[in-house]
């Protein structure tokens, strides 16, 4: 999937000897704006709370933030590393 940015060009109106602009600035827009999980669309955050975790729901088909984790089937094993 490809995102579509703006660049934009600004020539300044000085121009050196041999009438070449003097000055040239390109800006490229920064894409954190789109770097926020929450804006993703298979991402549910209207739950999202302080200490949420992120939960896959297959009845969606997106991920979930909850505050607890739950299952339908099978056992649900936590295992959160060491620290």
């Amino acid at each position: 999937m490809s995102t579509r940015r703006s660049v934009t060009a600004k020539i300044s109106a000085g121009q050196s000897a041999s009438g070449i602009p003097s000055k040239v600035k390109v800006t490229v827009p920064s894409a954190s704006s789109t770097n926020k999980l929450i804006s993703l669309q298979d991402v549910d955050a209207t739950t999202l709370t302080d200490g949420a975790l992120l939960q896959y729901d297959a009845t969606e088909n997106k991920f979930v933030t909850r505050t607890t984790l739950d299952t339908t089937e099978g056992e649900l094993v936590f295992n959160g590393g060491a620290f």
